[in-house]
């Protein structure tokens, strides 16, 4: 609704009652959760605006398209409209002030753009409030507008409330995006505006109210705010903008609601909780409901919690199961009543009981088999995106499988591992890690991959190797998913690291850990804990044999006593740089060609049985 008021006052002649107003800009972008150059894009954008906080407020329209993005759902009646009304025909896009900068990229908007526009006097004042009623689930906005200069136009003011930021724990779309910024919610009385005359005298007034109960898909109440601006439909002019900025709350009781995947070996495990107090009130007594696989139990907590300072809540002890147990724990009540923050109440996480028994080198794991992960192995979906470790029917070798981690589909940022069974190293000598791995890249895009060692459970985590694109690939850029091809001695390259540092340790556990930077794709295989097992290995070297060697070229590899199926032969270096590999069956005899290499002393390494041999050969032409 609104009022009129009326001025009885006489305006002296020849002079200016009201002076010219200082214009507040407005950036308004549409932009989507599943859109690549959004999240390439919007940083830069995001940085200019939060320098510019003074002279920029900014309303950010999620679309719908080019894909997934629960924030379109929860606004496409108002969102859509917008669309239509500046033409808007791809993502991202911006209008600054309506016409002034209008359906053109974000980079588009300069400071000396904003400077340029923020200079010119606008013909209105807007002084944009809000208020919450009692039980802050109701929200009444009241805009007074004040004509400083005569105006005339089809003048529409428009009424928006606005989520400041919105963070998410997992992108909600696939272009990685986690955190958003002055995201539309509602527009009142909807998307059309408020008519409010098209001709303004100097000095003329009007108040407009709205009331309106606050959606229930918002995010967080503290996060939400008002912005008013008047629009020239004629022009598309933005002539003034306002903002009414988040409103305290008195109590928001809050648990660190992203979680995380836990990884435990003891079944009688004990979960904490961060409790935050969001809220202007003290905390004195908070009451938990929680679940944990098929048992569940209630807990309740007394203290106190200033605004702004958190607390660790250990639960109950749990009896987890082996594997995998969804965990869950939420806030059912706050100091004896009702949370005013629901959406921060609830928190989730995965708890993997890892209980099976660690087992001796040596110990072979070539994918072969269609289950996936391998029995007593472990995968953790961190970003819980579909793109993560899975096994395809490729690998290094023929007839043969590899754990295959999806670059290409994952978004930017998310940290997928893969976990080995346990190793027990109680009475190892020499161990070594070994695998063979195919990567391509993807240009402008740096994948990581690291494998890292645990003697505690995954409690703490040592790197033993790591390597990031360009250094990951094996194979060069490519615009299109890869598959490495079966056998290929280009596209297969073979790493090892010791694992001396931890011999004596009866329970050690290995993890791939990739980390995405939306590249491409990754396959690991034919993975190898060896050891030095005394007799069994001097009589296996005894039985492989090379010849010639001296030799011009090629070498002849003897396998008759191998009973592993799969052989991996690799040329290295007096330096041990790992030169060439070949994966080859037990056959009884392989060749191996050194026609490329310099003169020079090298070794033939021949990983097979769970054994590693390492044999001299000389090259002289």
């Amino acid at each position: 609704m609104k009022k009129l008021y009326t001025f009885a006052i006489a305006l002296l002649a020849g002079s200016a009652v009201f002076a010219q107003s200082q214009r507040l800009t407005l950036l308004e972008e549409f932009t989507q959760a599943s859109c690549g150059p959004c999240a390439a894009q919007n940083p830069a954008l995001n940085a200019l605006l939060e320098l510019n906080e003074s002279k920029v407020v900014s309303i950010k329209y999620q679309t719908n398209w080019p894909g997934v993005d629960p924030m379109n759902t929860q606004t496409q009646t108002w969102v859509g409209p917008r669309v239509s009304y500046y033409n808007v025909s791809g993502v991202p896009n911006i209008a600054f002030d309506g016409n002034v900068i209008q359906a053109a990229a974000p980079s588009t908007l300069t400071q000396t753009g904003i400077n340029n526009r923020y200079a010119v006097a606008s013909p209105f004042d807007l002084a944009v409030s809000h208020s919450y009623n009692a039980t802050y689930d109701s929200i009444t906005i009241s805009i007074d507008v004040t004509a400083t200069q005569a105006a005339s136009g089809t003048l529409v003011l428009h009424t928006v409330l606005v989520e400041k930021e919105i963070a998410f724990c997992v992108a909600p779309g696939s272009n990685g995006e986690t955190e958003f910024y002055s995201v539309m919610r509602k527009m009142l009385p909807n998307a059309a505006g408020t008519a409010i005359g098209n001709s303004w005298t100097v000095g003329q007034t009007q108040n407009y109210t709205f009331t309106t109960a606050v959606p229930t898909y918002v995010y967080d109440k503290k996060e939400l705010a008002i912005v008013a601006f008047i629009q020239d439909n004629a022009t598309k002019e933005v002539k003034q903008a306002g903002l009414s900025n988040p409103l305290p709350i008195p109590l928001d009781a809050s648990i660190k609601v992203c979680g995380t995947t836990t990884l435990t070996c003891v079944n009688a495990y004990t979960p904490t909780i961060e409790l935050i107090n969001y809220g202007t009130n003290d905390l004195t007594s908070v009451d938990f409901s929680y679940t944990v696989g098929a048992s569940s139990g209630t807990f309740n907590w007394t203290g106190v919690l200033s605004t702004g300072a958190s607390a660790t809540v250990s639960l109950p002890v749990v009896t987890l199961s082996s594997g995998t147990n969804n965990f869950s724990c939420s806030i059912t009540s706050v100091n004896g009543g009702t949370d005013f923050v629901t959406n921060n109440d609830t928190y989730t996480a995965t708890l993997v009981l890892n209980s099976a028994a660690a087992v001796a080198a040596p110990v072979v794991e070539g994918f072969t088999a269609v289950l996936f992960p391998p029995t007593n192995w472990l995968r953790i979906n961190g970003g819980n995106a579909a793109a993560t470790w899975s096994r395809l029917g490729v690998g290094a070798t023929a007839n043969n499988g590899s754990a295959k981690m999806d670059f290409y589909n994952s978004p930017g940022g998310d940290v997928d591992e893969l976990f080995t069974a346990k190793f027990d190293l109680t009475n190892a000598i020499n161990p070594n890690f070994s695998f063979v791995m195919a990567k391509a890249g993807y240009a402008g895009y740096t994948d990581m991959l690291e494998v890292m060692v645990s003697t505690d459970c995954g409690a703490t985590w040592n790197t033993e190797w790591t390597k990031s694109d360009p250094q990951l690939m094996t194979a060069g850029n490519l615009s299109s998913a890869f598959t490495p091809t079966a056998g290929s001695t280009t596209q297969w390259r073979a790493e090892s690291f010791s694992l001396n540092a931890y011999v004596g340790q009866a329970e050690v556990l290995v993890k791939f850990r990739a980390t995405s930077g939306y590249g491409n794709n990754l396959f690991v295989d034919d993975i190898n804990l060896s050891t030095t097992v005394g007799v069994g290995e001097n009589q296996l070297n005894e039985q492989i044999s090379l010849f010639p060697t001296p030799s011009s070229g090629t070498v002849f590899v003897n396998l008759s006593a191998i009973r592993d199926n799969n052989v991996r032969i690799s040329i290295l270096d007096v330096s041990g740089k790992v030169l060439d590999t070949y994966t080859t069956d037990k056959s009884n005899q392989h060749e191996v060609n050194m026609k490329e290499l310099a003169n020079g002393s090298y070794m033939i390494q021949i990983d097979a049985d769970g054994q590693r041999i390492s044999k001299k050969v000389i090259l002289n032409r």
